[in-house]
């Protein structure tokens, strides 16, 4: 039965797209799930061996500090990421001009986070590891100002070229953690190995970049220029800090509310719970040119994709999350023995908040497409606040799991219940309840075995 389904309905993942243009995205996803899924996996090994070595509290503590930063990170984003990606494979006359002048607004924001994070940690905290690890993790992010350079390569389709800077970044960063848990280094030094894979990676990218046909310069830089796309991605900035509050404030607020200890326990469940986000994220990248020339094909054409894509994303989600949420405890006992004894409970529920991120893949490609992004907006606003409401609420009764089903509420409420209140975006809403109780799935099943 599911080899007939896979053989002959209209959802087959190749129907997505053209003979000749699957081919090309397929490649240009491979490349990407590469470094994603060696990042999994080393990166699972490394940040596991590192949490058992530091142990619950320095590592709540190095958690807690990055997702203070991570709140503030919409401010060096300034919501240009899809933006610039869209406007690169629309547009390649004022590519020197647009890539130029989005890395040097990038770049100021960036550095309003630095003093924001430091200034916050050097006031409010008493130990001066705050301020340190602040001013190092904070610094990453004036780095990636030039991951424009990126969005430019996902626009061309050249994602081997973020695999392979991305990697090696990666590759020598991890290995840097390894010898400072060999030789029993200090907290410090695991944030600066992550500065170094950040600096590697754009080194990388920009040398492969100057084998483009267009530069980055100042001379490039038009003011102008910056100030369209703020105009066109002021609601994304807003969106996304509020997206952010939503990602983040949990362990924000565990730290205030309870201690380091507690962010430890929380933050590997986390870490383990979003190990496998990359997958619609980068399928989402990857396919985001194909959508938009699926839309210049016709609504029809453009509506049957999303559903396809949406169909394929709920199955995937699936898959990884029902037996995750099963032996959470296991899992977790397994990989971090006793020192984070309380991670299990939080996981089996945390992770069923990444089926809802796997369903917004159709959305946030829509809301793209659609320039709707003032939606994004109410959404992530309503969610965020939603989210520091329930930890408020939850966290004095139920600890850190309280934490977990705060997280789950807020992302089933952004990522797919918020579109039942606008009628331009209902229509995506429906696809995704159709995927997400496989509708589609068993209506197409019960199709092809009627017709045998």
């Amino acid at each position: 039965m599911i080899n007939n389904f896979t053989q002959n309905s209209k959802f087959k993942i190749q129907n997505l797209f053209s003979h000749q243009g699957f081919k090309k995205y397929f490649a240009n996803t491979s490349w990407l799930f590469a470094e994603k899924i060696l990042r999994m996996g080393v990166g699972l090994f490394v940040g596991i061996w590192m949490a058992r070595y530091l142990g619950p509290e320095k590592f709540g503590l190095l958690s807690y500090v990055g997702a203070f930063i991570g709140l503030l990170a919409p401010i060096g984003k300034l919501g240009f990421d899809g933006i610039i990606q869209r406007e690169v494979a629309k547009d390649e006359d004022n590519i020197n001009e647009l890539l130029s002048s989005a890395l040097f607004f990038k770049f100021i924001g960036n550095i309003v986070i630095v003093l924001i994070s430091t200034s916050y940690m050097y006031f409010f905290k008493k130990d001066d590891i705050y301020f340190y690890l602040a001013f190092i993790l904070s610094f990453i992010y004036v780095i990636k100002s030039f991951e424009v350079i990126e969005f430019y390569f996902r626009a061309k389709v050249k994602a081997k070229y973020i695999t392979i800077s991305n990697i090696i970044g990666f590759s020598i960063s991890s290995v840097l953690k390894i010898l400072f848990i060999v030789f029993k280094f200090n907290l410090i030094f695991f944030a600066l190995a992550n500065l170094i894979e950040a600096v590697i990676a754009v080194l990388f990218l920009w040398v492969y970049f100057a084998k483009e046909p267009f530069a980055i310069s100042s001379k490039n830089i038009k003011i102008i220029k910056g100030k369209l796309l703020l105009q066109e991605s002021w609601p994304l900035i807003l969106s996304g800090f509020f997206a952010l509050i939503y990602l983040n404030i949990d362990q924000v607020m565990i730290e205030e509310m309870l201690n380091s200890y507690e962010v430890g326990q929380y933050a590997v469940a986390v870490r383990i719970s979003s190990a496998f986000y990359f997958i619609p994220l980068t399928i989402g990248w990857s396919v985001q040119s194909a959508i938009v020339n699926a839309k210049k094909q016709g609504k029809e054409v453009y509506y049957r994709r999303l559903e396809q894509l949406s169909l394929i994303m709920a199955i995937l989600g699936y898959i990884l999350i029902i037996p995750m949420s099963l032996f959470a405890n296991e899992i977790m006992s397994f990989l971090f023995a006793k020192q984070y004894v309380l991670a299990g409970e939080v996981l089996s529920i945390h992770i069923w908040a990444g089926l809802f991120l796997f369903l917004n893949v159709i959305r946030s490609l829509w809301i793209l497409n659609e320039s709707y992004f003032k939606f994004s907006l109410f959404a992530n606003i309503v969610a965020g606040l939603l989210n520091i409401a329930l930890n408020y609420i939850w966290l004095p009764i139920h600890g850190i799991n309280g934490a977990a089903w705060a997280t789950l509420i807020s992302y089933s409420f952004t990522y797919l219940f918020s579109g039942l209140f606008f009628a331009p975006i209902r229509e995506v809403f429906f696809m995704q309840i159709k995927s997400l109780f496989l509708i589609n799935l068993f209506y197409q099943i019960k199709k092809d075995k009627n017709a045998r």
